[in-house]
C-alpha cells in the first residue's frame, strides 16, 4: 500500500521548475505566482521537499476529489433518513475517507479497495466462525436460567425488546464457555493478522479493518445468547457507503490513470535526479582538488540525488506489469512506457557511475585522513612512506590541479548537449502527460528539436570519443620517447605516481561516454514513439487477460494483486527490516556452496542451506521435520514476537468486555476503542513504539482540539446544525488531509491521526444526539475527553506489553541487516571479479559493433539485478536508522555516527562494484584476459582474503564478538606481491596460453628504486596498472578507450578495497579487536626489511 500512495505523492519529487512552468506558456503572471508561493514557503518555513506540491495542479486535484469524498460520507451521517438506516456507526464511513483517500490512480486504488474488503470480509468471517463455535459450547441450561431469571425482571406495561437490549448489554447472559471460545478465536485471528501486518506492510490497512471487525465480533457476540451472525454490520453497512462514493470519485472526479503518474513520476522522480548529477558534474570538474570541504559537499549531495533516484525507481518497479491492465489516452502506450521506464532507469544507473568519480576524490580524502590520524590503526610504515615519495615525484601539471581543467574543457561539449537534451526531453515528457485531451501550445517544442538534441549528443560523443577524450595525456607526452612512443625507462618511477590523477579522470571520462550511450538509445526510443503516435489517441492494453493473470502470479514486482505474497526488498524500500534467525547467514545473491549442473536438472533438485548440526533431509519424515523447524524459527522471530504481542493485548483489553461485573461499563464507555487503539498503536520495535507514541499522542492531542472547534462552531449548544458542522469540519479538516495526500505515508502519521481523531469526535457526537442508544457518550468537550483517555489506556496497553516478554531491538535488527548486507556484498564482489576471470577461457577473436553491444548488455544484465536488490535494501534501512536512534540507551549511549558511517560506506561499496561491473561490461575480451592474468588485485590470494574479511566482518558485528587479531588488506596484498617475486625482484606471472601467442608474455619489473613494494590505496591503482600494461604501453596504444575502462575498473578495484579497509576501521571501533601485540611488531618488522629501512638485527 505505502508503494501504491508514494507513488501520487509529489513531495519526494526533485523538480527543476514547476510543472505549470513546463505545461503551459510560460507567462509572466503564472512566474511571479509562483515565485510568490515560493517566498511564502520560505517565510513559513515549508520544508523544500514539499514546496512543489503547492503548485501542483495534479495536486490540488486529488485533493478536491478527496474532499468531496469527505463531504459525501459526512452527508450520509447528516442526512437523517440515512442515518436512521445505517445506524450507530455512521460516522465509521467518515473515518475512513480519512484514512484511504482516493488520491491514487485508477486501477491502484481499486487494488486499495480490494485489499480492504479482503481485510473486512476475512474479519466478519472469521468472527462468524468463532461465533457458530460459541454457539455449539454454550451451556443451554444455564442459557435457560439467564432467559428465566431475566424475563422475570421485565416490566410488561414497557418495550419488552428494549429491555431485552439492555440485559444483553449488562451481560446477563453471558457465559464462560462460549465466552472461552471466542477469547481463543480472537487470539488465533489477532495473532494471524499481526503476524501478516509485521511481515507484509503493504496489507497493513486489510489487516487493521479485518482486526476491528473481529474486535466486534468477539466484543459484543458473547454477550447475545442466540447466534447474530450479521452483527458486523454495523460498521460494515458504513464502509460500503464510503466504498461506493470513492469508487464514484475515483471514476468522475479529475479520473487519473496509473500511466499519467507513472509518466509523470519517470520525469520528476527519476530523470530529475539524473539531470541534476549530470548537472553537479560542471561544478566537479571546475572545483579545487584542495577543497576537501566542497568535495564532501558534492559527494553527498550526489549520494542524496542518488538515493532519491532509487527510491523513485523501487517505487515504481512493480506498478510497470499494472500498465497492461488499464486503458488510456496519450501518445506513449503502456507497452511503450514499460521500455521508456527500463532506459531510464538504466541511464540511472549510468549517472551513478558518474558520479562515483566525486565519491572516489571524496573518499580517498577522507580516508587517507583517517588513517593518519587512526592512533590504533596497525603498522602504517609503508602508508607514511609513500607520502614522502609522492611529495617527491608529483607536481602540479600531472595531478588533480593540472588536469582537472582539461578534464572541463575536453567533457564541455558533450556534458552540455546531454544537459540540453534531457532538459528538453522532461519538458516534452511533462508536456505530453499534461496535454493528453487538449492541443499542444503553439508555442511547444518541435520534433525537429529532439532530433537536432540527438544529433548533437551523437556528434559530441563521436568528437569526445575520438579525439577529446586524450587530451589529458598531453602533459604525460614528455614521459614517452618520441621515436618510438615507449615510456622512458628513467621516468618510470615518476610515472606510477603522476599517473594516479589520471586513471582517477579516466573514470569520470569513461562513465561519461556509458552515460551518453544510454542517453541516445532513450533520445532515439522516444523520437520513434513520437513518430509512431504523433498525435494522443485512446491506448488499449496487449494481451489483457494474459496479463491479468501475469500479475496475479508474478512473483517479483510490487503487484498488490500478490496481496503481499512478494517479498523483494526492491519493490518497498520502506518495507520493516526483518531478521530471520534461522536465514541470517543467508546472502540475497547466492548461497554459500554453488554447484555447476545442467539447468534441467537444477529444476528438479532442491538445495538446502547447510547446517552444521543436520545434514539435507534424505526422506519425508526430515523434509517435514526442517519445514517445521524453518517455521518455528519464522514464528519465534521478531514477527512472530510482534504478533504474539498482537494477540496478547487484543485479548487483555477484550476481557472486560465478557466479565459479568465489567461488561455493561466497558460497553457504555465504548471500550473497543481502546483495544483497537492498542492494536494499532502497537510497533515491532521498541524504537517504532516510542516514536509512533508521540506522534498518535500529538496527532490525538490536536484532532480532539480540533473536534470540539468543529462542533461547538456547528452547534452552539443545541445538538448540532447538519451545514454549521459540515463546513467547520470541512473547513478544519483541509489543511491536514492535504498534507496527508503530499507527503509520503510514513510521514503522515500526526496528520493522519489528526483527521481521524477530528472525524470521530465530530461524527460520534452528531451520531449520539440524533440517534437513540442504549448508551449515550454525549457530545463535545464530555466526549473529547472519554476518547482521550482511551488512546491513553490502548497505547499504555501497548506500552506494556511492548516491554514483555522481551522488547525487540531496532539497534541490534539494524546492526545485523548490516552484516548481512556484507555478506551479499562479499557475494557481489566474488561474482564479479571471478566473471572477469572467467573471460579466460574465451579467445581474442575482434567482435563487431554488434556483437560487443550484445556481450557488454549480456555483461550488464548479469549483475544488475543483484545491484539494485541490494541497494534497494540498503536505502530501505533508513527508517530503521531512525527507529534505532530514539530507542533509549540504558546500557550507554548508541554511536549513531559510526552505524551511519557504516552504511554509507556499504552503500559505496556497492556503487564501486557497480563501476566495475560498468567497466567490464565494455572491456574487449583481449583488456579482461590481460586484467585477471596479471593484476595483483586480481590474484586469486587477494580475493580471497578480500572475501575472508567481507566473511569475518560480518560474522563478529552479526554476533558482537571481538574481530580476531588481522592485518589490514593492503598489508595482505603487500604480503602476496613479496611472494611472488624473486630473489632478483621479478615478478612472476602466470598468463595463459592464449596471452603468450598474443605477446603479453613478458614479464613485469618493479620500477620502484627501493628494492620492494610500496602498498597503500593512494598508490595501488597505478603500480599494478604498471603491473598489467607492462609491454604493451607507449603513446600509440594509450590512446585506446579500451585504456580509460581498464583505468576505471583499476580504480574500481581499489576502492573496493579502500571501503573495506573502511568497514574494517568503523567494526573494530565497533566490536573491539583481540590484542595480539606481538603480531603487530611483526608486521612492522617486516615492513620495513621490504622497504630496506633499518632495523633491529638479532
Amino acid at each position: 500500500m505505502s508503494q501504491s500512495t508514494a507513488s501520487s505523492e509529489p513531495a519526494q519529487q526533485i523538480h527543476e521548475s514547476s510543472k505549470e512552468k513546463m505545461v503551459s506558456s510560460n507567462t509572466d503572471p503564472k512566474q511571479e505566482s509562483t515565485g510568490s508561493v515560493d517566498r511564502l514557503a520560505r517565510k513559513l518555513h515549508i520544508p523544500e521537499s514539499f514546496r512543489p506540491s503547492l503548485t501542483d495542479r495534479r495536486q490540488w486535484k486529488n485533493f478536491i476529489r478527496c474532499m468531496l469524498v469527505t463531504l459525501g460520507s459526512m452527508v450520509v451521517m447528516l442526512a437523517q433518513s440515512s442515518l436512521n438506516k445505517i445506524g450507530q456507526a455512521a460516522f465509521f464511513g467518515a473515518l475512513m475517507s480519512q484514512m484511504l483517500p482516493p488520491s491514487m490512480a485508477l486501477s491502484i486504488y481499486l487494488f486499495a479497495l480490494l485489499t480492504l474488503l479482503i481485510g473486512l470480509c476475512f474479519g466478519w468471517a472469521w468472527g462468524i466462525a468463532g461465533m457458530a463455535a460459541a454457539i455449539r459450547a454454550r451451556d443451554q441450561v444455564l442459557l435457560q436460567q439467564q432467559v428465566q431469571r431475566e424475563q422475570s425482571t421485565y416490566d410488561t406495561t414497557a418495550n419488552i425488546e428494549a429491555q431485552y437490549q439492555a440485559s444483553i448489554f449488562r451481560g446477563a447472559f453471558l457465559d464462560p464457555r462460549a465466552s472461552t471460545v471466542f477469547g481463543v478465536f480472537l487470539f488465533v485471528g489477532a495473532y494471524f493478522l499481526g503476524f501478516v501486518r509485521a511481515t507484509k506492510p503493504r496489507l497493513t490497512l486489510g489487516c487493521i479493518f479485518g482486526t476491528i471487525i473481529m474486535d466486534l465480533m468477539c466484543s459484543f457476540g458473547p454477550l447475545f445468547p442466540l447466534p447474530v451472525y450479521t452483527l458486523a454490520k454495523t460498521l460494515l453497512i458504513p464502509a460500503g457507503c464510503f466504498i461506493g462514493i470513492a469508487l464514484a470519485s475515483i471514476f468522475l472526479i479529475f479520473p487519473q490513470t496509473l500511466n499519467h503518474i507513472m509518466l509523470d513520476s519517470i520525469t520528476t522522480k527519476m530523470l530529475g535526479p539524473t539531470i541534476q548529477l549530470l548537472k553537479i558534474q560542471s561544478q566537479v570538474v571546475t572545483t579545487s582538488p584542495q577543497d576537501t570541504d566542497k568535495w564532501h559537499e558534492l559527494a553527498t549531495k550526489s549520494f542524496e540525488l542518488r538515493a532519491g533516484h532509487i527510491a523513485g525507481t523501487t517505487a515504481l518497479e512493480g506498478q510497470t506489469a499494472l500498465l497492461q491492465l488499464e486503458i488510456t489516452r496519450g501518445q506513449i502506450g503502456p507497452g511503450d512506457l514499460q521500455k521508456v521506464f527500463a532506459k531510464v532507469k538504466n541511464l540511472g544507473l549510468r549517472a551513478y557511475g558518474l558520479a562515483s568519480f566525486s565519491m572516489v576524490v571524496d573518499e580517498q580524502h577522507r580516508s587517507f585522513k583517517a588513517t593518519m590520524e587512526d592512533t590504533t590503526s596497525h603498522s602504517i610504515v609503508r602508508t607514511k612512506a609513500h607520502v614522502d615519495r609522492m611529495k617527491k615525484h608529483i607536481d602540479d601539471t600531472h595531478s588533480l590541479t593540472g588536469l582537472l581543467p582539461i578534464l572541463a574543457d575536453s567533457t564541455a561539449d558533450l556534458r552540455q548537449s546531454s544537459i540540453k537534451a534531457l532538459d528538453d526531453l522532461s519538458e516534452w515528457l511533462l508536456l505530453v502527460n499534461h496535454t493528453r485531451w487538449k492541443k499542444k501550445p503553439a508555442d511547444a517544442p518541435t520534433i525537429a528539436q529532439r532530433e537536432d538534441n540527438l544529433n548533437g549528443v551523437k556528434e559530441a560523443l563521436r568528437q569526445f570519443r575520438e579525439t577529446k577524450h586524450f587530451d589529458m595525456l598531453e602533459p604525460y607526452k614528455d614521459s614517452f620517447d618520441p621515436p618510438t612512443g615507449q615510456l622512458k625507462d628513467h621516468l618510470v618511477e615518476k610515472y606510477r605516481y603522476s599517473s594516479r590523477d589520471l586513471f582517477r579522470c579516466f573514470v569520470f571520462t569513461s562513465t561519461l561516454i556509458a552515460f551518453a550511450i544510454d542517453l541516445i538509445e532513450l533520445l532515439e526510443l522516444l523520437l520513434q514513439i513520437e513518430k509512431d503516435n504523433p498525435k494522443s489517441k485512446i491506448q488499449l492494453p496487449n494481451a489483457f487477460t494474459k496479463n491479468v493473470v501475469k500479475s496475479a502470479n508474478e512473483k517479483g514486482g510490487g503487484n498488490p494483486l500478490d496481496m503481499g505474497t512478494s517479498d523483494n526488498s526492491t519493490l518497498d524500500i520502506n518495507d520493516r527490516i526483518e531478521e530471520d534467525d534461522h536465514d541470517d547467514q543467508r546472502s540475497e545473491t547466492s548461497t554459500a556452496v554453488e554447484k555447476k549442473q545442467d539447468p534441467k536438472k537444477e529444476k528438479k533438485v532442491k538445495s538446502h542451506k547447510k547446517d552444521p548440526d543436520a545434514e539435507d533431509p534424505r526422506n519425508a519424515f526430515q523434509r517435514f521435520g526442517r519445514s517445521i523447524y524453518h517455521l518455528w524459527q519464522g514464528l519465534t522471530g521478531p514477527s512472530g514476537l510482534f504478533a504474539l504481542k498482537y494477540a496478547l493485548v487484543s485479548v487483555a483489553l477484550w476481557i472486560p468486555a465478557v466479565c459479568p461485573s465489567s461488561a455493561y461499563f466497558t460497553y457504555t464507555n465504548r471500550g473497543l476503542w481502546a483495544l483497537i487503539m492498542a492494536q494499532t498503536g502497537l510497533g515491532v520495535f521498541t524504537g517504532e513504539q516510542i516514536l509512533q507514541f508521540a506522534l498518535r499522542m500529538s496527532g490525538t492531542v490536536a484532532g480532539l482540539v480540533l473536534g470540539m472547534l468543529a462542533w461547538y462552531i456547528g452547534s452552539g449548544h443545541g445538538t448540532g446544525n447538519p451545514y454549521g458542522v459540515a463546513a467547520a469540519t470541512m473547513v478544519l479538516i483541509a489543511p491536514c488531509l492535504f498534507i496527508r495526500i503530499a507527503v509520503p505515508i510514513e510521514k503522515a502519521a500526526f496528520f493522519l491521526m489528526t483527521n481521524v481523531t477530528l472525524m470521530f469526535v465530530v461524527g460520534y457526537s452528531w451520531v449520539d444526539e440524533h440517534t437513540y442508544q442504549t448508551a449515550n457518550q454525549g457530545s463535545g468537550a464530555g466526549l473529547a475527553g472519554r476518547r482521550a483517555l482511551l488512546v491513553i489506556i490502548g497505547f499504555t496497553a501497548a506500552f506494556i506489553i511492548m516491554l514483555f516478554p522481551r522488547p525487540v531491538s531496532a539497534r541490534a535488527l539494524f546492526r545485523k541487516r548490516l552484516a548481512k548486507n556484507m555478506a551479499d556484498i562479499g557475494d557481489l564482489y566474488g561474482k564479479v571479479v571471478t566473471g572477469i576471470e572467467g573471460e579466460m577461457d574465451h579467445d581474442n577473436a575482434e567482435s563487431d559493433v554488434e556483437d560487443k553491444g550484445k556481450i557488454a548488455e549480456v555483461r550488464r544484465e548479469r549483475y544488475k539485478g543483484g545491484f539494485m536488490k541490494v541497494l534497494g535494501r540498503i536505502m530501505g534501512m533508513q527508517p530503521q536508522l531512525i527507529y534505532a536512534s530514539v530507542e533509549p540507551g540504558l546500557r550507554g549511549p548508541w554511536p549513531k555516527a559510526k552505524y551511519e558511517a557504516l552504511f554509507k560506506t556499504q552503500s559505496q561499496i556497492l556503487s564501486t562494484l557497480a563501476l566495475l561491473s560498468s567497466a567490464y561490461s565494455r572491456m574487449d575480451i583481449r583488456w579482461c584476459k590481460r586484467l585477471a592474468s596479471r593484476s595483483e588485485l586480481m590474484h586469486p590470494s587477494f580475493i580471497a582474503d578480500c572475501l575472508s574479511m567481507f566473511s569475518i566482518l560480518q560474522q563478529s558485528l552479526r554476533t558482537g564478538d571481538s574481530l580476531p587479531p588481522m592485518i589490514p588488506i593492503f598489508e595482505r596484498l603487500a604480503i602476496h606481491r613479496s611472494a611472488l617475486l624473486g630473489p632478483s625482484g621479478q615478478k612472476k606471472t602466470i598468463l595463459s596460453h592464449t596471452d603468450k601467442q598474443n605477446g603479453d608474455g613478458q614479464s613485469d619489473q618493479d620500477g620502484g628504486d627501493d628494492g620492494g613494494p610500496i602498498d597503500t590505496g593512494m598508490e595501488m591503482a597505478t603500480r599494478d596498472a604498471q603491473n598489467v600494461l607492462q609491454g604493451v604501453i607507449s603513446w600509440d596504444t594509450i590512446h585506446d578507450e579500451q585504456i580509460a575502462l581498464f583505468a576505471t575498473a583499476n580504480i574500481a578495484l581499489v576502492h573496493i578495497a579502500v571501503g573495506l579497509n573502511e568497514m574494517f576501521r568503523i567494526v573494530r571501533s565497533l566490536v573491539g579487536e583481540k590484542e595480539l601485540q606481538g603480531l603487530d611488531r611483526a608486521s612492522e618488522r617486516w615492513a620495513r626489511g621490504e622497504l630496506g629501512m633499518n632495523q633491529d638485527r638479532v
